[in-house]
C-alpha cells in the first residue's frame, strides 16, 4: 500500500519536476573558437577595413582582427571604456596623447577617429595574453602590427552620457 501511494505521488509530481528544470536563468552565451575564426576569415575575405573585422559574441563584446595590410585609424571613444585582451599576434599599441587633425568622418558619435595618428602617447609592444584598459577619451591605435594580423577580444562599455575628451 505504501509503495502504491509513493508511486502515485511521484507520478503526480512528474510534470512539476519536469517544469522545475526549465525555470531559472538561461544558459550563458557561447561561441566556439572554430566558429569565431571561420566568421573572421569570412569577413576578411569580403572586405578590407581600417577597423578590421569583428565577430560579436554579445552586445559590447566582440573578437576583432586587424590586418597589417590596411592603414590603421587612431581613435577615441568619448563615452566608453574599452578592454582588450590580445588573443594572437603582436604589435605596437599607442595610447594617450591627442589625435592629430584633421579628424575623419565617423559612423558613430562614440568613435572619433583620424588617419593622422597621435601626438604624444605611450607606445607599448603587446602580444597574446596582454590586457589593456582604455578609459573614455584616451586616443589609441596600432602603429604597427607584426606579421599579417593581430586578434583580440574587445569589450566596449558605455559608462558616461557626457563626452570625455582630452583634445
Amino acid at each position: 500500500m505504501k509503495k502504491m501511494l509513493l508511486a502515485t505521488f511521484l507520478i503526480a509530481l512528474s510534470p512539476v519536476i519536469a517544469t522545475a528544470q526549465d525555470v531559472g536563468a538561461p544558459p550563458g552565451l557561447y561561441m566556439s573558437e572554430a566558429d569565431i575564426m571561420a566568421k573572421l576569415e569570412q569577413a576578411a575575405a569580403s572586405s578590407a577595413s581600417a577597423g578590421g573585422w569583428s565577430v560579436t559574441v554579445s552586445p559590447g563584446v566582440s573578437i576583432r582582427r586587424r590586418s597589417s595590410d590596411v592603414e590603421q585609424y587612431a581613435v577615441m571613444h568619448p563615452y566608453s571604456v574599452e578592454i582588450y585582451r590580445i588573443l594572437e599576434g603582436s604589435g605596437t599599441l599607442v595610447t594617450g596623447g591627442v589625435l592629430n587633425l584633421p579628424l575623419a568622418d565617423s559612423p558613430d558619435s562614440n568613435i572619433i577617429r583620424t588617419e593622422q595618428g597621435v601626438t604624444g602617447g605611450l607606445a607599448r609592444k603587446v602580444s597574446a595574453g596582454d590586457v589593456l584598459v582604455l578609459q573614455p577619451g584616451i586616443p589609441h591605435y596600432f602603429s604597427q602590427i607584426d606579421g599579417d594580423s593581430i586578434t583580440y577580444m574587445e569589450s566596449r562599455i558605455m559608462i558616461s552620457t557626457h563626452a570625455i575628451q582630452y583634445q
